[in-house]
């Protein structure tokens, strides 16, 4: 049967299927990797972790103690005198801090940190209170305090780094509320994002008069929609950095975001690959059909 004899309410159908399929298969698979990597506290410590070596990490973390030790020193309204001691006493504590986040002491720290962090942003908090989500490295206040000894840094005595000081809040309440929620609600999104993605994937080439046709439509729709998912993976990922506020909490978020989710970027590029290979090959298939048939009319 011809594909324009098919009545117009089944290619209708057929089409809001294949879009339905288009928009569910990205989140189908999202889930489904937050399911195995972000709910599970030891493998997104051990992701995260991985990280703790990196430059843009290691910075990250040092301006941000630095900047904190400037701002306490300087206060709210500081003279100029204020604002030169300050800058000074904020480039020696980020060179002591510097020292530090090379060492074995950072890595233990930070992994434990991240470990800890996330236990707090997928488990609720006691009830009426707002709870933010911060990597916690108050650990390092020994190690900084004894390289800033061996650099001959005195501060001045009204600045103390604290364990409040080493603490780098990524996410405020309000943010770390929205992402429990979602969290919580990861196993129904996740079975009815892959039911959705089943029945309109069957449904979509069942209503279809040519099933090669429909079958490449389909290829060409997964690489649009795993295309699509990578360009939302970038927006969200900035939008969590822009979240996170300032440099050093910002960089430290998307530093993160990127070590979690690198399994879940390559999937989409291969499945988006997938799916162009696919499109080819039934678009091929489909070539040679017609070809077949056109030779066979004309031989008879």
């Amino acid at each position: 049967m011809a594909e324009r004899s098919v009545p117009l309410w089944r290619r209708i159908l057929a089409g809001c299927f294949l879009l339905l399929f288009c928009l569910a298969a990205p989140l189908t698979l999202v889930t489904g990797w937050a399911r195995l990597t972000v709910v599970d506290s030891e493998v997104y410590a051990r992701k995260a972790g991985a990280i703790a070596d990196e430059a843009r990490v290691q910075y990250a973390v040092t301006q941000t103690v630095a900047n904190q030790a400037q701002t306490m020193l300087a206060g709210e309204n500081p003279t100029a005198s204020q604002v030169i001691q300050s800058r000074v006493v904020a480039a020696a504590v980020a060179e002591a801090t510097s020292h530090v986040v090379t060492s074995e002491a950072f890595r233990q720290t930070w992994e434990a940190a991240n470990r800890d962090a996330h236990r707090l942003l997928v488990t609720d908090p006691p009830a009426g209170q707002a709870r933010p989500v911060a990597l916690d490295l108050s650990p390092l206040q020994q190690p900084i305090e004894a390289e800033m000894r061996s650099l001959n840094v005195d501060l001045p005595p009204d600045l103390k780094i604290g364990p409040d000081d080493l603490r780098i809040e990524v996410f405020d309440a309000a943010t770390a509320d929205r992402i429990r929620q979602a969290a919580h609600r990861l196993d129904g999104a996740f079975w009815v994002s892959l039911a959705g993605t089943v029945a309109a994937l069957v449904l979509s080439i069942a209503l279809a008069s040519d099933r090669l046709a429909a079958l490449g439509r389909v290829g060409f729709g997964l690489a649009i929609g795993m295309v699509l998912l990578i360009g939302l993976l970038l927006v969200g990922e900035a939008a969590l950095a822009s979240a996170a506020g300032g440099d050093g909490p910002g960089v430290v978020v998307q530093a993160i975001v990127d070590a979690i989710s690198q399994g879940l970027r390559l999937s989409a590029v291969g499945l988006a690959l997938l799916g162009l290979l696919s499109a080819g090959l039934f678009g091929g298939l489909r070539s040679l059909r017609g070809s077949t048939v056109r030779g066979a009319a004309i031989t008879e």
